[in-house]
Formats: structure tokens, sequence, C-alpha cells
């Protein structure tokens, strides 16, 4: 009875003890979250009415063409590789033809069998020794068997895969030993000597394009050397991803045995005609919160932070972004952003003083 007591009793204490460490632990957490944090600020920048934006592309041959067998069978042998130069007349593939030489060598036979029987019964008719029923049935043998014999020898002629053009070979589509039907793809073609560059763009830079001038396009491979681009077409509804499609033509001199089909590239475009409302600030300060845009504004009067949501424009090759919502001007936090909150007591650094900037670099 004693010992049950003494349970009772413990157990009182720590239910009255309770809520005060849960306060004291509260207490300490919003002390901890609401000290002052020394921020690394940067001043918004107004922009002009230009800027250049990019978007990533991809090249593609104006013409592509599907290669395939006209027979079915087993693949004997592919002979490209993906990006190979072919010209028109090279054997990209062949089948496996003994099944066909087989074929053609018993047709062979059996057409010169009848051959050699037409041959004597049209000289006994031209001799006037048969009847002209005898005379026409050994002419149409000898068509329906030399109409055989042909189709034989361009089965057996078409067991090897031949280019129609010139062009760069862009897909290997199956590989050795794998069965094709006729008229299955094997091999696609890029054709042409002329790329076209592709690029999705989203609705808002869509809603824009008409303020969008001087695209080119810059590869890797060429040292980034830049590319004049034509716009040739573009879609009118977006796609399942909200996207819309641009289609352009690769201008200038360049050259075609470096730059080949599926190379990806980066297409630049001058943006004009900008908002007055929009501001440059470092990339570094935005924050996505709730599917939102946010910065953090460094208030100086007061000593705090302020959170401000804004809206990207673009994005410009230096890093930074153009947002509106904030004034030209503003003292923008440019780094450590998801350690702060709205309101939070806070002390600026300016550069060259950033080498302790409250932990947060």
């Amino acid at each position: 009875m004693f010992r049950r007591k003494i349970k009772i009793m413990i157990k009182r204490f720590f239910l009255l003890l309770m809520p005060l460490l849960v306060a004291a632990g509260c207490g300490h957490r919003a002390e901890k979250a609401q000290s002052t944090k020394s921020v690394l600020v940067a001043e918004a920048q107004s922009v002009d009415g230009n800027q250049i934006i990019s978007f990533p592309g991809r090249a593609k041959a104006v013409e592509e063409i599907n290669l395939s067998f006209r027979i079915s069978g087993p693949i004997a042998k592919i002979l490209v590789r993906e990006g190979d130069y072919v010209k028109s007349g090279d054997v990209l593939a062949v089948m496996d033809d003994r099944d066909y030489k087989t074929q053609l060598s018993a047709v062979q036979a059996e057409y010169d069998r009848i051959e050699a029987d037409a041959k004597r019964v049209i000289a006994m008719y031209e001799e006037g020794a048969t009847t002209a029923q005898n005379y026409d049935l050994a002419r149409y043998g000898l068509e329906q068997i030399t109409q055989k014999l042909n189709n034989c020898k361009n089965q057996l002629k078409d067991t090897k895969l031949v280019s129609p053009v010139s062009g760069y070979v862009k897909e290997r589509v199956h590989s050795t030993g794998e069965t094709v039907a006729a008229g299955m793809p094997v091999i696609l073609l890029s054709a042409g000597n002329r790329l076209e560059v592709e690029i999705n763009i989203s609705s808002r830079d869509y809603a824009r394009l008409s303020s969008l001038k001087d695209f080119y396009c810059k590869f890797d491979v060429l040292q980034q050397e830049r590319i004049p681009l034509t716009l040739v077409s573009t879609s009118k509804t977006a796609n399942a991803n909200q996207l819309y499609q641009l289609r352009f033509a690769v201008e200038g001199n360049y050259n075609r045995n470096i730059l080949t089909p599926g190379m990806t590239t980066v297409v630049y475009a001058q943006a004009k005609g900008g908002s007055s409302a929009a501001v440059k600030v470092p990339s570094s300060a935005l924050l996505n919160k709730n599917g939102k845009t946010v910065l953090f504004l460094y208030d100086d009067a007061q000593k705090r932070v302020l959170a401000r949501e804004v809206e990207v424009k673009s994005m410009l090759l230096d890093g930074d972004a153009v947002v509106e919502g904030i004034e030209s001007g503003s003292q923008v936090v440019r780094s450590g952003v998801r350690h702060l909150l709205d309101g939070q007591s806070a002390v600026a650094v300016r550069r060259g003083s950033e080498s302790n900037v409250g932990g947060l670099m």
C-alpha cells in the first residue's frame, strides 16, 4: 500500500512539472528563432529594357527517314553506328540470307525445267505439231515462273538495307540478331545538310514572344561559337507539360561534320521592352515557400528582415534574377534565406565584411 502511494505521488509530480518543462522549451526555441542574425545584403537594381534570356534546346535534322527491310527475317549485321555519316547507296545493314538463297536455287531449277518445256512446245506449235491451247499454256507457264524467279532475286537483293540518301545515322532501332518484319524501322536516318533547333518555352515566354529578338545558339563542341537562328515555326497549342515548341533554322556556315542531330545546345534571345517595375536581384536571394517565390528585405530602421512575395520574370546569364514586387534600391538578403523568419531581428553585413555572416554562409 505504501509503495502504491509513492508511485501515485511521483506521477502527480511529473504531471505538474510537464507544463513547466514544455513552456521552458518553447520559450527557448522562440528565443533561439528570434535571435539576431547577421545577414549579407545587396541592393535591388533597376534593369533596362533589354535582357538576354536562355532556353535549353536540341539540334534536329530538317528531314528524318525511317529505313526498313522490304522482307522479314533475322538481322545478320548492322554495319553503321549512331552518328555515322553515310552516302546514298551505302549498305547499312544485312539480313540473314540463307533461306532466300535456298529458295532462289529451288525456283531457278524449276524455271530451267519449265523454260525447256516451253521452248519445246513453242517450236512444235511453229511447225504445226501441237495445238494453240498447248502453245498458250506453255507461254503462260513460262511467264509465271519468270515472275516468281524475279521475285526471289529481288528478295535476295533486299536482304541488304541500302541508304537512299546521304545523311547521319540518328538511331539504330534494332540490333544484330533481332528478327524484324517487312517495313519495321531498323535505322533512323537524318537526311540533308541543314539542321534545325527545337526548344520548349513556358506560356509566360510564349505570351511575350513578339518582344524576343536576335535568337542565336551555342554548342560546346564549337567552343561556344555564336550561331544565328531564324524562327521558322511555333506551336499553336501547349503540350501536356504546358510548354510551346519553337523551331529555328540554323543559319551561317558551320561544320556539318561536327554538328549532328541530337546534340544539345543553348538558345539565347534578347528580351526587349521590360517592365519598369522589374528589378534585378541575386538568384540566391529567392526562396520557394508553399509554391510561392519570396525573398527577405532588410529594414535598416527597425533592424529586421521582412518577407516579400515576388514574381520571377526571367533568369539572367550572370546568375541574377529579374523580379517584380519590390522597388529598386531595396536592401535584399542575398544568402542564407532558408534560416530566416519574417520579422526576425537582423544586422546587415556589407561586402568586404563577409567572413562570418551569422553562420549563414
